[in-house]
């Protein structure tokens, strides 16, 4: 099946689309200098939780970049109900074919969707390049918490993992220096993952006769099992906010 509709049934029930809460959120809006007329650039920004939440304590210029178009459907009407949208420019599609500010932004983040440009490295060298100068550049990800044979991460859906400190290298490769850190608690993991299978339990039950309904339950399934089988305790999450040296 289509992965933006798989994504679209599996996300039904999140507003934040990764596995961070919105105070640990407003701590990375503090690592990266939010302030009011800040400019703020957005790549996989799905229902524009981050934009939405910044943009109701400062006056910022959001731009949020989205393939999705449920997640664009449904950021335009929370940021249109809760009177932001006239700040908020949410652009539905690749991120490749969005022509960005020639003078760049304040503040360039990307958080759980670096696939979106390609490599980590090859999406932070992208944000790097539309930084203004003294620009804060926030990054989310995955990396190895912990250590485990090969052939268990290979399982678990974590070969290839880097390390946390390896993340924090590839940005030091690029001339940049890390200046915040959130990192996703398993609580944080658990709440995420937590209202995804109640939301794919719901729509299971309401939807008997969608044609992709068993497709999206084994993936769901599977998805469980690697979970609990090693991925909670082995599997982290951080956002890294960094700045130009």
């Amino acid at each position: 099946m289509d992965f933006l509709e798989f994504f679209a049934v599996v996300e039904q029930d999140r507003d934040i689309l990764n596995p961070i809460s919105a105070r640990k959120l407003e701590r990375v809006a503090g690592y990266a200098g939010l302030r009011d007329g800040l400019s703020v650039l957005d790549l996989g920004s799905g229902k524009a939780a981050m934009l939405r939440q910044w943009a109701a304590r400062w006056a910022i210029r959001g731009t949020g970049l989205e393939l999705n178009p449920a997640f664009v459907r449904e950021a335009r009407a929370l940021a249109q109900a809760e009177g932001m949208a006239d700040r908020l420019h949410l652009w539905e599609g690749r991120v490749l074919d969005f022509t960005p500010e020639p003078d760049g932004y304040d503040v360039v983040s990307c958080l759980g969707a670096p696939f979106v440009i390609g490599s980590f490295a090859q999406a932070v060298a992208w944000m790097r390049e539309r930084l203004k100068p003294g620009g804060s550049l926030v990054i989310g990800d995955t990396y190895l918490r912990k250590p485990a044979p090969p052939d268990d991460l290979e399982r678990w859906g974590c070969a290839g993992q880097p390390t946390l400190e390896e993340r924090c290298a590839e940005l030091q490769a690029a001339g940049l220096t890390l200046t915040g850190l959130a990192v996703a608690s398993t609580d944080d993991w658990d709440h995420y993952t937590g209202l995804m299978w109640s939301g794919v339990a719901r729509w299971a039950g309401t939807t008997p006769h969608h044609p992709h309904r068993a497709e999206i339950l084994e993936k769901v399934e599977e998805g469980r099992r690697q979970y609990l089988g090693g991925q909670r305790e082995h599997l982290g999450w951080a956002v890294l906010v960094a700045r130009a040296n």
